[in-house]
């Protein structure tokens, strides 16, 4: 079973290249030990140019693979087609465990000669990860000068000619495959890496409602709680977490999240179940000495606001994920970030942004000082007439400042974090609040047998 997908490459074509090529990704296993590197963007991955004797599989299709860039290039200056699009990415991945890299990769060369015949293209298939799959790097522009069409056709007819291949070598196929599971190619990736997605973590929190739920209503009423909100456009129902910008329609998270599959779900409910109770936090009894007032934290502005947010998390850790809102689940891959810069507020006692762009300036300018430090301490070490024991002093020195140089760049980095991030946690600390002060006291115990006379 293998998935397709294709899109255009609009920045540096270097980029897209080098990442394809990685020989990290394509080496064969058995003759290294090296660790693959994580996936990442793609469009983003800069890497150096790899030499070519450990990629085994690594192939060129019109092309060198080591000279691809250049190639390219060189067709595009021909016919003049320099602008736009440089080029289009694709990959073919394969089912865990039901294919080896060597027919892997046969298969894809297959592929992008059958797909591409007069464009120059770049086959890669990568081993780093348990599902084996293959890049396809395609020029835009063909040897004859035309531009590839990149549309619904062409990618259908590179999802068929993909099974036909795939049924070729005796792989299984997609037979049923999901129009509405379209997904961005960051989304896939994180997928594909086991790290949570704001749609992952919309359908987990639906799952927990539906469970819990004998009704449409109660679903939605139990979203409600969770921070989500909901909004019919026209004949489709659509939702979006408090914090985010824009609706989705409930048909793009899958077949099980449209609002017939749910009602469905619903339905095949036959009692009522109740939602466990959250564990009572045990309390603990401190005894202290002195003017306990005197202890009390004081702290107000950006210090309050990340203490107040860091604490959320930290509860949040405590109780079962469906427990939590939104806002908490996505910043939980954070929380050590964030934890690193509530420290660094609490070490320079900054509380406003006036006084972290003051801070950012002066450690700029301590950075700048200690450059210009650097620069005549090293100029002093080639002197013809320096002492050994002075050029042991300066390297003792250039030592210190080093280390003393990559922790402002640390902190002024954070200066820039604690910027950014602020503001955002200034609106989800307030979606919070709200939410915790329009919760209801517990009401009493619901009628059990209320939902059976529906």
């Amino acid at each position: 079973m293998a998935t397709t997908k294709i899109w255009a490459v609009k920045s540096r074509l270097g980029h897209v290249l080098d990442y394809a090529k990685d020989a990290e990704k394509t080496e064969n296993a058995a003759w290294s030990s090296v660790d693959y590197q994580s996936m990442r963007d793609v469009m983003d991955y800069a890497m150096n140019d790899a030499k070519t004797e450990q990629q085994y599989y690594v192939s060129g299709w019109n092309c060198a693979p080591f000279s691809a860039r250049e190639e390219m290039q060189m067709t595009k200056r021909q016919f003049g087609k320099e602008d736009g699009i440089l080029a289009f990415h694709g990959y073919q991945s394969f089912k865990p465990n039901e294919v080896t890299p060597e027919i892997a990769h046969e298969i894809g060369l297959k592929l992008a000669q059958e797909l591409w015949p007069d464009h120059q293209v770049i086959v890669a298939t990568h081993l780093d990860k348990a599902h084996i799959h293959s890049h396809f790097v395609v020029n835009s522009v063909a040897l004859n000068g035309k531009k590839f069409n990149a549309c619904k056709a062409s990618y259908r007819q590179m999802r068929e000619a993909s099974d036909r291949l795939c049924k070729e070598y005796g792989l299984s196929v997609i037979t049923n495959p999901k129009k509405n599971d379209r997904k961005h190619i960051a989304e896939w990736q994180a997928e594909h890496a086991g790290e949570p997605t704001w749609r992952s973590i919309i359908r987990e929190d639906m799952d927990y409602a539906i469970r819990y739920s004998m009704t449409m209503q109660e679903f939605v009423n139990a979203m409600k709680k969770k921070g989500y909100v909901f909004e019919r456009r026209g004949s489709f129902l659509r939702i979006k977490a408090i914090g985010m910008e824009r609706f989705v329609r409930l048909r793009s998270l899958g077949d099980r999240y449209t609002e017939s599959a749910i009602r469905q779900r619903i339905l095949q409910h036959r009692y009522p179940e109740l939602e466990p109770k959250s564990p009572k936090p045990t309390k603990k009894r401190v005894r202290v000495q002195g003017d306990f007032r005197l202890s009390k934290v004081t702290w107000k502005g950006l210090r309050a606001l990340y203490f107040f947010y860091l604490r959320k998390l930290r509860e949040a850790q405590k109780y079962p994920k469906q427990a939590y809102p939104f806002v908490l689940k996505e910043d939980l891959k954070a929380l050590d970030a964030i934890s690193e810069q509530s420290k660094f507020l609490v070490h320079y006692k900054v509380d406003t942004a006036e006084q972290v762009t003051e801070l950012k300036a002066t450690l700029m300018q301590k950075r700048i000082d200690l450059l210009t430090e650097r620069t005549a301490l090293r100029n002093e070490r080639r002197r013809v007439g320096t002492t050994e024991e002075r050029k042991n002093e300066i390297e003792e020195r250039l030592k210190f400042l080093t280390s003393e140089g990559n922790r402002l760049n640390k902190d002024i980095h954070l200066c820039d974090a604690v910027l950014e991030r602020s503001t955002v946690l200034s609106e989800k600390t307030r979606i919070l609040q709200e939410q915790a002060k329009s919760q209801k006291p517990a009401e009493k115990k619901k009628d059990r047998g209320r939902h059976y006379g529906r």
